[in-house]
């Protein structure tokens, strides 16, 4: 199976949380900070104000060798900029309850506002059961957290809004180009997602030439997170080329 690269979501902690811990286990897994969320890049890459120059930055500073592709969230929405842009960089695509595709009216959201909802709305809105939530990291949440990573949380906020409030959360362009992914795609949605629901992902899917659509129960919107041991069952068979 090889390498994956794992873009994360906003407001997830650094490194191989959750399942990606368990996926490690096979994979090479990379799971790289975006600039402007704590990298040596923050400085320099403080102009950019687009989605569009995330994929780009990877494009340019992975490795031309195909790996495995996935991203959650925002995350996701980066993995499918980079994969309409060189499909044949990579061996397959795992997308998690991605943002970055407006599917509905020009009035009618598809996704919640997270740039405008509290730590408590955001949990209770993205996982299936609120009381287990962990690995996330926002202004005020956990109420216990040092100076430094409040800052850190605050600072991971501004970054996600300078590249996804205007257009709100999607790339206007993206939609028209989906059909270039003809890799193995895996669309994996939570039943209990009220951050992105699982109707989106599911519709996403189906603009997806070879992707296949799963949706998990009881789960929100981090299943690596709220379900690892089942994420890391069906993604590993994905990558195996197994029916997961």
């Amino acid at each position: 199976m090889n390498s994956l690269l794992f873009l994360h979501d906003a407001d997830v902690l650094p490194g191989p949380v959750g399942a990606l811990r368990l996926l490690a286990d096979d994979l090479d897994v990379d799971v790289p900070r975006h600039p402007g969320f704590g990298t040596p890049h923050d400085a320099t890459t403080a102009h950019w104000d687009s989605v569009a120059d995330l994929a780009q930055h990877y494009l340019t500073t992975t490795t031309d060798t195909p790996r495995h592709l996935a991203g959650a969230g925002f995350g996701g929405w980066i993995a499918l900029e980079m994969a309409v842009r060189a499909p044949h960089r990579f061996t397959s695509l795992v997308l998690v309850s991605p943002y970055g595709v407006k599917l509905s009216g020009p009035t009618e959201p598809d996704f919640a506002d997270i740039l405008l909802l509290d730590p408590t709305e955001i949990i209770e809105l993205g996982w299936a059961d609120p009381t287990a939530s962990h690995d996330l990291r926002m202004p005020g949440h956990p109420a216990d957290l040092p100076d430094s990573d409040h800052e850190r949380a605050f600072a991971d906020r501004a970054a996600l809004a300078r590249y996804a409030w205007k257009p709100f959360l999607h790339d206007p362009r993206l939609r028209r180009w989906l059909h270039l992914i003809t890799i193995p795609t895996l669309v994996i949605a939570g039943s209990h997602n009220r951050l992105v629901p699982p109707r989106h992902s599911a519709a996403l899917a189906d603009l997806l030439p070879t992707a296949r659509y799963l949706e998990l129960p009881h789960t929100g919107h981090y299943p690596y997170l709220e379900r690892p041991d089942e994420f890391h069952r069906l993604v590993r068979s994905f990558l195996r080329g197994e029916a997961p």
